[in-house]
């Protein structure tokens, strides 16, 4: 569950509307730019049963994304994501070990050896994707690409100007390096070990996604921090670093900023920032 979070993220008080495009205007802008707020392992063919963000991303003359991937940053990833002279075993016991690996083998098809000396939030994202698309049988109806990736290529391909927000090595940064390999260990056996628990929580997010409610999203997020700790590094530092960009890209061209959906609602989220800062944020 954390780790859908995160792909909703790797919150005016509260957003009020049930929407995830909201139109930024005023403040000195021209022409209106957009906010709209992804899933980032949804496919884009979710994007046929929402034909206004596919209208907005049209009419904007500049994409802002969170990041870009390329060949070099994907090595990069790779590098990040090691541990050298650690491994996973020698961070949990045996007993936990097996448990991990036969649910590993179980979920993925793959041997957990392979991913012995990689940093344990790689084992448990993968592990955590596996369950979703286990669990959640809306995710397996779209095709395509993941809609970040969409709007990336789409952006490319339509000759829009396209701006990341952080470069993929700073993203890495808050997936690998934020908590020690030992913590990110022991949650990697407690997700195993309370999966019951947690069984539903999946297609719970999913369903307030697709019904684009950011408020449900958000009293989600603010229950599981309660019960498994702080997220907020991953969205409120990172929404305040966005914000010293955001009103010089949207002064610039109109644009189409399309973020994970858990940085748009909430105190100090992208929606209250904006309009904090002047701007007028409607639902559309």
């Amino acid at each position: 569950m954390r780790l859908l979070l995160i792909f909703l993220v790797l919150f005016s008080k509260m957003a009020i509307a049930q929407s995830l495009l909201w139109e930024v205007s005023g403040n000195g802008l021209k022409q209106p730019s957009y906010l709209f707020g992804t899933y980032h392992i949804l496919k884009d063919s979710y994007l046929d049963k929402t034909p206004k963000v596919r209208s907005a991303f049209s009419s904007a003359k500049g994409v802002v994304v969170e990041t870009t991937v390329d060949s070099s940053a994907m090595l990069s990833m790779a590098m990040r994501a090691m541990m050298p002279g650690k491994s996973l075993k020698q961070l949990i016991s045996e007993a936990d070990y097996k448990l991990v690996s036969d649910e590993f083998k179980k979920m993925t098809g793959f041997d957990l050896t392979m991913f012995n000396q990689m940093k344990p939030i790689m084992t448990a994202t993968t592990l955590s994707l596996s369950y979703a698309e286990k669990e959640v049988d809306t995710l397996r109806q779209f095709t395509g690409q993941p809609l970040d990736l969409y709007f990336t290529v789409e952006a490319k391909k339509q000759k829009k100007v396209l701006t990341p927000l952080e470069t993929m090595e700073q993203q890495m940064a808050f997936l690998f390096d934020h908590d020690p390999v030992e913590k990110q260990a022991a949650d990697l056996v407690r997700m195993v070990k309370e999966k019951d628990e947690m069984r539903g929580e999946s297609k719970h997010l999913t369903d307030l996604y697709l019904a684009g409610d950011l408020d449900g999203m958000w009293k989600l997020s603010q229950d599981y921090e309660k019960r498994y700790g702080d997220l907020s590094y991953l969205v409120n530092e990172r929404n305040q670093a966005w914000m010293k960009k955001l009103p010089a890209l949207m002064a610039l061209r109109p644009t189409f900023v399309a973020v994970g959906a858990l940085h748009l609602p909430g105190p100090s989220g992208l929606i209250t920032l904006l309009r904090e800062a002047g701007y007028k944020v409607k639902a559309l």
